[in-house]
């Protein structure tokens, strides 16, 4: 039987082994964190594991790492897993010419 995330919206066992895998992420984010990482720390199967996290995050696993590690670069780790779990949290990215992206 495939595993859908139809029967996981009512599982909180999901929902807090995604949560434990967010701090995990959040604490090593430094280390070099790949799928196999992602997929033996939380046991799931890697498209469980995505479709879980864009259930319960609203953002892939691998969107998570990336904007754990740029917060944790910016240097505003103090409230980083507040601002990384919350829906309407999100970082637009505008181009100015040849000055690169910038922040909105």
């Amino acid at each position: 039987m495939r595993y859908t995330t139809k029967k996981a919206v009512l599982n909180t066992t999901n929902a807090q082994k995604i949560d434990d895998l967010c701090n995990w992420i959040i604490e090593n984010c430094e280390s070099t964190i790949g799928w196999i990482q992602l997929t033996h720390r939380s046991g799931f199967q890697h498209k469980q594991l995505i479709e879980l996290f864009l259930l319960y995050k609203h953002k892939t696993p691998m969107t998570f790492i990336r904007q754990v590690r740029q917060q944790k670069n910016i240097g505003t780790t103090s409230n980083l897993q507040t601002a990384l779990f919350d829906a309407s949290d999100k970082i637009q990215i505008t181009t100015k010419g040849e000055e690169g992206c910038t922040k909105k």
